[in-house]
């Protein structure tokens, strides 16, 4: 599959890269819609094998933004920003200000935030030359980083999920069990313990496991490859590395699969074979909007305050992207991504009127 195709299959509209052989950056700007208002693009950092796998990685994750923006009706198009390296050799202030001089040229169409590998020392490197970065600590300027605000609008679809198919509105005693406790992960175990539920865990990096057992000494740990042999009502992936396949499948004892990752290019398919299995999968792009509340907010200098607030907004929304679902008998996924194509459109039409 060459770019173009992959760019067809994503809806995304633009790809740039930038070089700067000087400091070792190879960027990969991803631009997939900007109907809705500049392209608000997360940015990751990881040594990709090839460049079919980092370009495919740069228009999902746009594609997902953009999903997310409309769902949740927020005045941000998506896209994404890939830095291809490892982060061990080519991290450095130089590197990152290089990356703030190329979001320059692009004129306030892209605005930059924290992802995967970025810390909010790097973005504030960025901010050194330029001024479209997000996500940024108060005493910046910004509104604190953004996993707080994406863990509790997980937690806030989760509960929406075991409302609409257990009628449940309370966590208490359900088995959650999380992969991935990284920043988003972390945070979700602690506001799941807090809401009662009983939580497993799994991450590849045993500091990240011992410290938070240190903290929860009840906590439950299993190896990563144990993930979808555990006995449990919601499975919570909050790791890049979650893949559905038709070898982990068969193994799945959760009713919910609901979480911050999102599937990779493809991973849809698998919906029906989940259906089957009586297993509800709630997209990622749906549940980790809480970043996208936040970022947008931050955009439009509002405050945490109201942020909050509408972080409720994501309950409301994924209740009802599973209802008319289950009434239209589709898939999830095929309803959510409509809604967000509908909106886009009718946000496109009226903006012709000018």
């Amino acid at each position: 599959m060459d770019l173009f195709d992959i760019m067809k299959n994503t809806e995304c509209k633009e790809v740039l890269f930038f070089s700067e052989p000087t400091v070792s950056l190879k960027a990969i700007v991803a631009i997939n819609n900007t109907t809705l208002g500049p392209a608000v693009c997360s940015c990751k950092i990881q040594n990709y094998g090839n460049f079919q796998e980092a370009i495919g990685d740069a228009l999902s994750l746009a594609s997902y933004h953009t999903y997310s923006a409309a769902l949740l009706r927020r005045n941000i198009g998506g896209g994404s920003v890939i830095l291809w390296g490892d982060p061990k050799v080519v991290k450095s202030e130089m590197y990152f200000r290089a990356l703030g001089i190329c979001l320059n040229k692009l004129e306030g169409k892209v605005f930059l935030t924290g992802e995967s590998g970025i810390s909010v020392a790097d973005l504030l490197n960025v901010k050194r030359e330029s001024r479209y970065v997000l996500g940024l600590p108060c005493l910046y300027g910004g509104m604190g980083s953004t996993p707080l605000s994406t863990a509790k609008g997980v937690l806030w679809g989760i509960k929406a999920a075991v409302k609409h198919t257990m009628d449940e509105t309370s966590l208490k005693k359900f088995k959650v069990t999380v992969q991935g406790i990284g920043q988003v992960g972390r945070k979700l175990v602690e506001l799941l313990i807090a809401e009662g539920a009983e939580v497993t865990v799994a991450d590849l990096l045993y500091d990240k496991i011992k410290e938070i057992q240190d903290q929860y000494p009840f906590i439950k740990i299993v190896r990563p490859q144990e993930i979808f042999d555990v006995d449990c009502d919601i499975l919570a992936p909050c790791a890049p590395s979650f893949d559905i396949t038709q070898e982990n499948i068969p193994k799945m004892k959760c009713k919910i699969i609901a979480g911050a990752a999102n599937l990779g290019l493809g991973q849809k398919n698998f919906a029906q074979d989940l259906a089957q299995k009586k297993i509800l999968f709630v997209p990622g792009f749906l549940l980790n909007s809480g970043a996208t509340i936040h970022i947008s907010n931050e955009l439009s200098h509002y405050g945490m305050e109201k942020t909050e607030e509408e972080l409720k907004d994501i309950y409301h929304t994924v209740l009802s992207v599973l209802e008319i679902a289950k009434e239209k008998k589709q898939p999830v996924m095929d309803v959510a991504l409509g809604i967000a194509h509908d909106y886009i459109q009718s946000v496109s039409a009226i903006k012709m009127l000018q």
